[in-house]
């Protein structure tokens, strides 16, 4: 489906409820399934990928296709790797492409017997589960921080459980963290020193979880507030003592005259009109779901930067700095990539010269949607944001968005 989005009054007033973490849930699902008393888990996510996790782990079949959900595949490869049984775990032909190599080959480290179906170090994989040791293990952190995670959440249930030591350069650290304060709460100690994470075998202590709100989803909402003329939102259901390392887009997003406080167990944010002339060059490598909401709020005021930290985005859903350059270019943004940078240049936008195209990445699409407030645009596949914030197009139109489904002819 194509949407055609407009804002009339370039101005914003909103109370909105947050969709939960998929982070979190994804996480909790994966400890519920290792916990050996019942444990129940309220205000999951509702995005696909948190569901493509719940219907992997309820199905009898032995083949397992979660199409596009990336944080499934790996958290799904550890676990599935001592589960007694044969396992085809498969996706979309994305998720096809995706590395994979560096989880799979920690854990053939420690005895798993997992193999590939097509192409070397890419999903699909063929598992053989089975007890596994654990031990001493090194991973590289370069590609992806969930591989850790994935890693760490199977950890306790292991006979030795796992001393992981992190090689190269550590993305998404917030992440690693958020896996292991989950941990916590469900009773399992570990200790991180330098570059080596120890876990000792233990038991998940059963507790009830309720899952807040979502960090990353916030972006896109901040996005809007920055660009528009004037805005105040308020916010239930997040955490002021929050598990999610994206709670970092408050200090981001201040530079734009970002204003926010907790009140009666709400987050309150306003934009203060302000002249902006802050240094906007950022390093976003413990961050990198933020970069797109910062890119198009960057060129949305015309504010040069470069960005860095960015090593894994041409491996998410879409190459993301290849799409984040083709899409803006359409409304006349300057901007050049490298393997780990984004350099915009302040400039003279337009109404788009095409349809923006969502890249079949969830974030794309909610990140290009706020560039309605500038003027009217057409976005292609806008259904990709269930992926992680299903109430995503309903929320704009509670900000004042004009949201209208577009025909193939005049899309």
């Amino acid at each position: 489906m194509d949407f055609l989005i407009s804002h009339t009054s370039k101005s914003i007033n909103a109370d909105l409820i947050l969709p939960p973490s998929k982070s979190i849930s994804n996480r909790a699902i994966i400890i519920q399934a290792l916990c050996k008393s019942k444990l129940t888990l309220f205000n999951l996510s509702q995005s696909s990928d948190t569901q493509s996790l719940v219907q992997a782990l309820q199905t009898t079949s032995k083949t397992i296709d979660i199409g596009d959900a990336g944080t499934s595949m790996r958290f799904l490869t550890a676990y599935l790797s001592q589960q007694k049984g044969s396992y085809i775990l498969t996706g979309s032909d994305r998720m096809k492409e995706r590395p994979i190599h560096h989880l799979v080959e920690a854990l053939n480290s420690i005895g798993a017997d997992i193999n590939y179906l097509e192409k070397n170090g890419f999903p699909p994989l063929s598992i053989n589960g089975k007890d596994l040791e654990g031990g001493k293990v090194n991973i590289s952190t370069s590609v992806s921080s969930q591989f850790v995670s994935a890693l760490l959440l199977i950890a306790p249930t292991l006979k030795k459980g796992l001393s992981l030591s992190l090689k190269d350069e550590l993305l998404s650290k917030p992440y690693i963290k958020m896996t292991l304060d989950i941990m916590r709460y469900f009773g399992i100690q570990s200790s991180w020193t330098n570059n080596i994470i120890h876990v000792e075998p233990q038991n998940y202590i059963s507790k009830d979880l309720k899952v807040e709100s979502d960090w990353s989803s916030l972006a896109f909402i901040i996005q809007a507030i920055s660009i528009a003329k004037s805005a105040r939102v308020s916010i239930s259901g997040l955490s002021k003592d929050s598990w999610q390392g994206d709670s970092y887009v408050l200090n981001l997003f201040e530079k734009f005259g970002l204003q926010y406080e907790y009140k009666d167990d709400k987050l309150y944010l306003k934009k203060v009109n302000k002249e902006l002339n802050d240094d906007y060059n950022v390093n976003l490598i413990d961050n990198p779901d933020l970069v797109q909401a910062y890119c198009c709020t960057l060129s949305a005021l015309s504010k040069s930067s470069k960005i860095t930290g960015l090593n894994n985005l041409k491996l998410k859903e879409s190459h993301r700095l290849k799409a984040l350059h083709i899409e803006l270019n359409k409304i006349g943004q300057s901007s050049h990539y490298t393997e780990d940078t984004m350099q915009l240049e302040a400039s003279d936008l337009h109404i788009p010269t095409e349809i923006f195209d969502s890249h079949n990445d969830h974030r794309m699409a909610m990140s290009l949607a706020p560039l309605a407030l500038l003027f009217e645009i057409k976005i292609k596949n806008v259904e990709v944001i269930n992926k992680s914030y299903p109430s995503y197009w309903e929320d704009l139109k509670k900000m004042g968005f004009i949201i209208s489904p577009l025909t193939r002819s005049n899309s």
